[in-house]
């Protein structure tokens, strides 16, 4: 009776075994296939992060350049509010001005600011000095020769 109870023993313990032994292996095969899925996923993720992220460049590309033109068609309007607020600056100072030399030289400044605004005007002056200078110049000659 002992034989018989060593050999079911025996036969359960080897079968037993072998049942572990199979769902050990099909635990791992499982958890392989799980990695694999994983990667997969991840990988597939990962391209959709990256078209996404190349579509998202390329419209930050677009937006940058449409700005670009806009403040292109601005730029000429910023530069005149510039000059208006120069222009108000200049009215203030010589409004505020106390003082002769406060004033003289608020008058100075707002002065050259015109002639920065309209260089017409100082070229208009500029030739007439020059003409002036040059009668001065034709003048003395014909003094000093006589």
């Amino acid at each position: 009776m002992t034989g018989a109870v060593e050999l079911v023993v025996a036969a359960a313990s080897g079968g037993g075994g072998t049942l572990l032994f199979q769902g050990v292996a099909a635990w791992w095969k499982s958890r392989i296939e799980m990695r694999r899925d994983d990667r997969d996923a991840d990988a597939r993720l990962n391209a959709h992060r990256d078209k996404l992220t190349f579509d998202l460049l390329g419209a930050a590309r677009e937006e940058r350049e449409a700005l670009r033109s806009e403040l292109a068609e601005l730029r000429p309007m910023m530069v005149r509010l510039a000059h208006l607020e120069e222009a108000l600056d200049h009215v203030h100072a010589l409004l505020q001005a106390e003082g002769e030399a406060e004033r003289r030289a608020a008058e100075r400044r707002a002065k050259a600011f015109l002639r920065r605004m309209r260089p017409e005007i100082g070229d208009l002056r500029n030739s007439a000095q020059a003409a002036t200078s040059a009668q001065r110049v034709i003048h003395d000659i014909e003094e000093s020769g006589q």
